[in-house]
């Protein structure tokens, strides 16, 4: 039986600080990490979209979660983003994950995914392979739009069935494609939670029925999505819409507005505002951000009680 309440909660997808030279800056990390873990979160992630995983090294990314991992311990549940290009790799890259520390591993698709129709039993034999490695995996529904792919539900009845399967991140940003993944996996195995992946769309999804939420707009505003969840699994729909009206949805729809492939550097900037990392750098081909967005960043971040 898979423990689904060691995931009730929220998981901060984190940014990761780079120098000005573009290189991981792991002291900065550290310091970034503890103050996430201050603010009640039950897990932290890093190596994902947030982290720029996909333009890291395999040993950058083996750095990043020896470094949070040693930073927070036991108290929050490290997750590291695994991305590879085929099941021999990402076996690989896995090992090297599980033995610098990581928790769990958030399973982005891979290459042989991409088109349709996709074979549930393609999907299961990849979780299958990275499953032998030993820890556990969270599955991953991400837009097209954003270089991700959906599993129908009956992909995700059969992948309910892989023992590691501990949730899935539903992140579609659709909301009837929402409930559909949200009744597959009910159905095929109510022990394997759900989590929010959706930024713009969280008060909404909490509402239809998240367990938890692993998001990257927590790795900036941990304490304000807690709240909001908290509000909503605890039935407090007036307070919890309130909070998303006022506060939560106008940081959103700046942070993750067009072009979505900006959000690192506006949640890096966010941070930097907040005296929590020192550099605002994304590795290139990744642009910064002109004045105009700082400007609505700075006003959103105020309006959301961050400032």
């Amino acid at each position: 039986m898979r423990d689904i309440d060691r995931w009730v909660g929220v998981n901060a997808s984190m940014a990761l600080p780079m120098t000005a030279g573009f290189a991981p800056d792991l002291v900065a990390l550290r310091r970034y990490a503890g103050w996430l873990a201050d603010q009640g979160v039950i897990g932290v992630t890093v190596n994902a979209d947030t982290g720029e995983g996909a333009h890291l090294s395999l040993e950058e990314r083996v750095a990043v979660v020896a470094a949070v991992k040693e930073e927070v311990g036991d108290e929050v549940t490290v997750v590291s983003g695994l991305i590879a290009a085929y099941t021999e790799q990402a076996v690989e890259l896995a090992t090297a994950l599980r033995d610098a520390g990581a928790d769990g591993l958030l399973m982005f698709g891979i290459p042989a995914f991409n088109g349709s129709p996709l074979p549930p039993e393609l999907v299961v034999r990849y979780f299958d392979a990275v499953g032998e490695v030993g820890l556990p995996l969270i599955g991953f529904n991400l837009t097209p739009s954003l270089g991700g792919i959906v599993l129908a539900p009956d992909a995700i009845a059969r992948l309910a069935g892989v023992a590691p399967l501990c949730a899935l991140k539903e992140a579609s940003f659709d909301a009837a494609t929402y409930v559909a993944s949200r009744d597959a996996l009910r159905a095929a195995a109510p022990d394997v939670a759900l989590l929010s992946g959706c930024d713009n769309f969280m008060h909404e999804s909490f509402v239809l029925g998240a367990d938890g939420a692993l998001l990257g707009y927590a790795g900036l505003a941990a304490g304000l999505t807690r709240e909001v969840f908290d509000a909503d699994r605890e039935g407090r729909y007036a307070e919890a819409q309130r909070l998303n009206r006022e506060r939560m949805q106008p940081l959103a729809e700046v942070l993750f507005g067009l072009p979505v492939r900006n959000s690192r550097a506006r949640i890096k900037e966010g941070l930097k505002l907040l005296g929590v990392i020192d550099e605002v750098a994304v590795r290139p081909p990744l642009l910064g951000l002109d004045d105009a967005e700082r400007a609505a960043l700075r006003a959103a971040m105020k309006q959301a009680g961050l400032l």
